[in-house]
């Protein structure tokens, strides 16, 4: 069984969905703490002037103690209707795009989902970007696993709670990955390296890369956009 593992980021990026698409299992890893201003709640799109952060507001109070799964939309005053502004901005950079019409009722569903939590917003939105891409692992969140270890450990961990044989690990991962653990457990690890691929982009003459994937599919499309999101590593053969 292929297993790949992922902090359940806001909009993410083409190398999220590369990365999911070779795996039979996807684990939201959302028992970690959240880091405010980082990709869990914000990322990056083309807008009106440029590249500009697109974010969810999430409460300030107790967020160093909080795990991902767990922490809140910031609803108060000041951000009362954030839900109304957040889908103006994207109306604003992309409704003039080829497939507008086919992309934003698919983010406006996630984003009008009914929760306090911003991990539920983030896995609405991964969820139905991968049903239009046809991607169909079997989705778990770590919170659910009941797992206490960290970094690596956690990992692994996940990975044995699993019954995993392959686990398909970001580049970043041989930086902190105990391999041998892997290796012992007979654990197969495979890194995706991912070099972001290039497509038709719309307002800039130069080209943006590593924007949210929404980018790609507002130019496009899901079909299309798909293909361009694979070309990133083509050759599956060693996972």
């Amino acid at each position: 069984m292929i297993l790949t593992i992922h902090q359940p980021e806001h909009l993410p990026w083409l190398g999220f969905f590369n990365k999911m698409s070779k795996a039979e299992v996807f684990v939201f890893l959302d028992s970690v703490q959240f880091r405010k201003n980082y990709f869990q709640n914000r990322n990056k799109i083309l807008g009106s002037n440029g590249v500009q952060w697109i974010n969810v507001p999430t409460s300030v109070k107790g967020h160093m103690d909080s795990d991902l799964a767990h922490t809140e939309i910031d609803t108060g005053r000041a951000n009362a209707k954030w839900k109304m502004k957040y889908l103006r901005t994207i109306q604003m950079s992309y409704s003039k795009h080829p497939y507008f019409k086919d992309v934003y009722p698919t983010l406006e569903e996630a984003i009008l989902t009914e929760t306090p939590y911003l991990c539920d917003i983030n896995i609405a939105i991964i969820k139905n970007f991968a049903e239009k891409l046809d991607l169909h692992p079997q989705f778990v969140r770590s919170s659910k696993l009941n797992l206490s270890s960290a970094k690596s450990d956690l990992i692994f961990d996940i990975c044995k709670e699993m019954k995993a044989d392959v686990y398909i690990a970001g580049p970043s991962g041989r930086n902190y990955l105990n391999i041998e653990h892997f290796l012992n457990a007979g654990i197969i690890v495979k890194y995706n390296d991912y070099i972001h691929p290039v497509y038709p982009q719309r307002k800039t003459e130069q080209f943006e890369s590593k924007l949210s994937a929404i980018d790609l599919f507002m130019n496009c499309g899901w079909n299309e956009g798909k293909n361009v999101l694979m070309k990133g590593n083509d050759d599956l053969s060693n996972i």
